[in-house]
């Protein structure tokens, strides 16, 4: 029964953004490799408050459409398994980054290296990311995008663990700053490094699988050096 259990809750991510022929095989092979406990990476990306809001067609005025798809078809080609799950609207911060760690702790069950397991957060997906960091000591790999303001800095009381990137792009007037507040403050992380874009698109950089992000992303994922 327990095992069972825990093969629904891991496949929670799964199930909800399969998005093409491509995420089906890997939803396959993802289930092999749960059974199995080889090192296949797994990535879990965490998206932003605008689809919860819109859903996987969303828009915005602003920054035109997020594309989801593109996303995370540029994540999983590098080989590894995506997770994603659409949110619900109006998904507390805290609660949900309870249930990604207690993913995260059943991957690791199952055989998972907890270096090979990689969260990617974008804006509100940011902040669960960062969340999760702070409460589950595993030593994963963090990618924190545009996450971070003022308010974000006194409204939350964050220690990251694991190995942490920061990207961040100072035309973004949402949640542009820097994590040098983050670093002070998380002396059990194992690495922390940031990346300053300059695309020059606002908020709007999280919106698209830009080489800018994506590719620093995909090598903290593989736990190589920028």
């Amino acid at each position: 029964m327990k095992h069972h259990y825990f093969l629904f809750v891991f496949y929670f991510f799964l199930s909800s953004c399969t998005h093409s022929s491509e995420q089906k095989a890997s939803r396959q092979s993802a289930e092999k490799t749960t059974l199995t406990g080889n090192n296949t990476r797994h990535i879990i990306y965490l998206h932003g408050r605008i689809i919860e809001l819109q859903g996987k067609a969303a828009f915005s005025e602003e920054h035109g459409k997020y594309e989801l798809d593109s996303i995370l078809n540029a994540l999983a080609a590098g080989g590894a398994i995506v997770h994603c799950e659409l949110r619900p609207e109006n998904t507390e911060v805290k609660t949900y980054a309870q249930k990604v760690s207690f993913s995260i702790d059943s991957l690791i069950h199952a055989g998972i290296p907890a270096t090979n397991i990689t969260i990617i957060g974008a804006s509100k997906g940011a902040l669960i990311a960062a969340t999760t960091s702070s409460i589950n000591p595993q030593p994963l790999n963090y990618v924190l995008m545009g996450g971070n303001n003022t308010t974000i800095q006194q409204q939350n009381d964050w220690h990251f663990h694991g190995r942490i990137l920061c990207i961040y792009d100072p035309s973004d007037t949402i949640a542009g700053s820097n994590y040098d507040y983050w670093k002070q403050r998380s002396p059990e992380a194992i690495a922390f490094e940031q990346v300053q874009l300059k695309e020059n698109l606002g908020h709007g950089f999280l919106y698209r699988p830009l080489a800018a992000w994506v590719l620093p992303a995909l090598k903290w994922s593989r736990n190589e050096s920028l």
